[in-house]
């Protein structure tokens, strides 16, 4: 089949970014961790539990650079504690025997673990560290189509289109139990998808405990100053909304924390414009122990949070922990914060416009009062130590209902 030259100019750009995509998951296969690492705590139990996730957690000290490497060793802890000998496998393993294990835990494999095993059938229960697949693909086709239209580009490297992503809802449907790391509203999409309600465990996320926040903070002095934190899949996470509104506000400050520079379509129409205004501070990543995060925590009065979807928003909480901000947040953030921010109901950049203008408008007593109160409830609620209890409490009672016990 012979291509015109504008049929080419439109495939061109997709084959690149297939073959991209093939490369990167080529490099993660080569350098990830795909060894099987045996009885991590080095117990005498009978029973054993197969974790696929990251095997790099029992290296030694846990990072903060990710709450994934915390979220696995505490899985292990928990097994071990119930009793069992813990293997951990990475995640991208697919040669493992599961007929040793009576559990299998993790955010891939699950699925598999059945057809993989000729004595037993391990009870098997998905981690999920997503949004519904469904809900995922929906918001970010439209947020594709909607900056397309306004930029004249697609920038999937920054919507989390992840191709294959669909396996996490054969995992949640095909596994025991699915334990849904995010508050209620998370797990809400999966049952909508799911008649057995009990089959989803909603697991509230946590926050790293790095600094004592004060309160004292001269919200008058800082209202204007904003604070968008985030990593990679930055219109998925409303960073063009975060610019958009700082070009057209210069009497606002932004500060950007993280916002990885690897995503060219993004910044191929945003460099230019924020790179060249002085209200639009960009730290880079940043160091959440660092002396350098604590400042710019102190120097800003509000958080923006416009996600299309998260499972916990790990970074959301580590903002609110350690410093005391108010949130203007999406609904699918996954936090249930109603009671201490402005939850928008939709990422839209107007509805963002809007609830900034009107909490930046606040008294600065009213401000400073419901940042104080929400620092507190978040550093009351969401532990590592209460993730970790309910965590226990999700998989004795899955354990018992499948007659594990």
């Amino acid at each position: 089949m012979k291509l015109t030259r504008s049929e080419f100019r439109r495939i061109l750009p997709i084959a690149r970014r297939r073959i991209g995509n093939k490369i990167v998951a080529w490099v993660q296969r080569l350098f990830a961790d795909r060894t099987l690492k045996r009885n991590v705590f080095g117990s005498k139990h009978e029973r054993r539990a197969l974790i696929c996730y990251l095997p790099e957690a029992f290296n030694g000290k846990l990072p903060l650079s990710h709450s994934n490497f915390t979220e696995c060793y505490t899985a292990a802890k928990v097994f071990h504690e119930l009793g069992f000998n813990v293997d951990c496998a990475s995640r991208d393993n697919d040669k493992i025997d599961y007929s040793p294990y009576e559990v299998v835990y993790g955010i891939t494999s699950t699925a598999y673990a059945r057809s993989f095993s000729t004595t037993s059938e391990p009870l098997r229960i998905f981690y999920s560290v997503g949004a519904h697949t469904f809900l995922n693909f929906k918001v970010t086709a439209d947020r594709c189509r909607a900056f397309h239209d306004e930029h004249g580009s697609h920038a999937l490297s920054s919507c989390h289109y992840v191709p294959g992503n669909g396996m996490n809802y054969y995992n949640a449907h095909l596994s025991d139990a699915v334990i849904c790391l995010g508050d209620a509203s998370v797990a809400l999409h999966f049952e909508k998808e799911d008649s057995r309600t009990e089959h989803y465990y909603p697991l509230p996320a946590f926050y790293f405990d790095v600094r004592c926040p004060s309160e004292e903070k001269d919200f008058e002095k800082c209202r204007h100053n904003l604070l968008w934190f985030g990593s990679s899949g930055l219109i998925h996470k409303g960073l063009d909304i975060a610019i958009d509104f700082a070009l057209r506000h210069p009497e606002y400050t932004l500060h950007i924390c993280g916002a990885s520079r690897g995503e060219k379509e993004f910044w191929r129409y945003y460099a230019p414009l924020a790179d060249n205004a002085p209200n639009i501070v960009q730290h880079g990543f940043v160091d959440i122990a660092s002396d350098e995060f604590g400042k710019i925590l102190d120097k800003c009065a509000l958080l923006i949070n416009p996600s299309l979807s998260e499972s916990g928003a790990v970074g959301v909480l580590n903002v609110l922990a350690n410093g005391v901000l108010y949130p203007i947040y999406s609904r699918e953030t996954g936090l249930a914060l109603a009671d201490y921010g402005s939850e928008v109901p939709e990422v839209d950049y107007a509805l963002f416009e809007k609830a900034i203008l009107e909490a930046s408008a606040l008294p600065a007593e009213e401000l400073h009062a419901k940042s104080v109160a929400l620092n507190r409830h978040v550093r009351n609620n969401y532990t590592l130590a209460l993730y970790e209890e309910r965590l226990r409490t999700h998989i004795e009672k899955i354990l018992k209902n499948n007659n594990r016990r």
